[in-house]
This record gives C-alpha cells, structure tokens and sequence, in this order.
C-alpha cells in the first residue's frame, strides 16, 4: 500500500500527530459552541486530542513494525 516509504523519519510522523489532534481539538471546541454557546476548550476537548496524539503514533509504529517485519522474511 505505502510501499514502504510511509513515516520514514519521527518528525514527520509528530508532525502529522499534532495536526491530527489539532484538528479534532478544533472539532470538540465547535462542538461546545454549538451545543453549549460558547467556543471553549475543555478537558475533554484535551483528552480528545490526546488520545488522537496517541493513536496516529501508535498506527505509525504498527506500520513501521509491520513493514519491518515483512522485509526481514
């Protein structure tokens, strides 16, 4: 699929992390405009974001392992 130059290099993959969760902060903040009338940044609007931090790196490294893994045998 990625033929194996995906996420070569940590900054990038950091990089696509932080946007990610910038991106579903952003989210989470229209969501309490929306619903509650004002645009602001909660706890969980922080642990939204974070836990999509974690979840790209971890993807990331899945398929890094995977594609180690694959060349090796």
């Amino acid at each position: 699929m990625f033929d194996g130059r995906a996420f070569q290099a940590w900054p990038l993959a950091l990089l696509g992390a932080t946007l990610i969760a910038s991106l579903f902060l952003l989210v989470m903040m229209l969501m309490e405009a929306v619903l509650g009338g004002q645009a602001l940044i909660t706890r969980a609007g922080f642990g939204m974001a974070a836990a999509a931090f974690v979840g790209y790196l971890s993807v990331v490294r899945y398929l890094w392992w995977h594609d180690e893994n694959r060349s090796s045998s």
